[in-house]
């Protein structure tokens, strides 16, 4: 557009614009309106709701100073025991037990109640740790040693926790090679271990040098 043509259009929009009345002020009364969505389901809970199995001890895989409930799923230390133990400083790892359940194929989820005991470990074992002659077991454990709570694999990474675990829960995949942990305490995330699983897996325990019982939590306590 030339020059004068373009000065001559601006001074006619700026007349009309002049010239145009202000609108009148207009006001409106907004309504507050709320909305409640649905929880979302949390992860854990969906582990628990899909996956959860029937575990077990296996009392034939005790230490022998160990007392397994009638049911199989309570496991202590026999009181004649305790007080020696009690004056050991570390845990005496040969106490150990087994879940009676064999896994090596699909997704599993079971608790372990550990309440106030002062020292436990709880995962899952490659094969018997009691076995003699052969490869040393593999375990992947969530261990409580020394007021520290320790993720036990190939390197220990020692675990900064918000709420005291009263209640542990493992859930295994066997296909994606995960072993995953949560406190019951609060249904968060303890930690995960990624593998490669060439043999069946059991669930694995062993029992601290205390009196407090290591306790399975079965489908009917639901």
């Amino acid at each position: 557009m030339p020059d004068m043509k373009l000065l001559s259009e601006v001074k006619r929009i700026h007349h009309i614009y002049e010239s145009r009345e202000v609108p009148a002020v207009c006001f409106s009364q907004l309504q507050r309106e709320v909305y409640h969505l649905p929880p979302l389901e949390s992860a854990l809970e969906k582990i628990q709701q899909k996956f959860r199995a029937e575990v077990t001890l296996d009392p034939h895989t005790a230490d022998p100073h160990l007392c397994v409930s009638k049911d199989k799923r309570s496991v202590t230390l026999r009181k004649r025991r305790s007080k020696v133990l009690q004056r050991e400083q570390r845990i005496p790892f040969d106490l150990e037990v087994l879940g009676s359940q064999e896994f090596h194929a699909g997704r599993h989820y079971w608790e372990v109640q550990v309440n106030d005991k002062p020292s436990w470990a709880i995962g899952l074992c490659s094969h018997s740790p009691s076995s003699r002659g052969q490869q040393q077991p593999r375990r992947w454990t969530i261990h409580l040693q020394d007021g520290d709570y320790v993720a036990g694999g190939a390197c220990p990474v020692v675990l900064t926790l918000k709420r005291k675990p009263r209640g542990i829960g493992v859930y295994l995949d066997w296909e994606l090679g995960q072993i995953s942990f949560y406190n019951l305490s609060d249904n968060s995330h303890l930690h995960s271990f990624q593998e490669t699983f060439s043999h069946s897996l059991k669930p694995y325990f062993c029992v601290g040098p205390d009196s407090i019982p290591l306790s399975l939590c079965g489908l009917a306590d639901l």
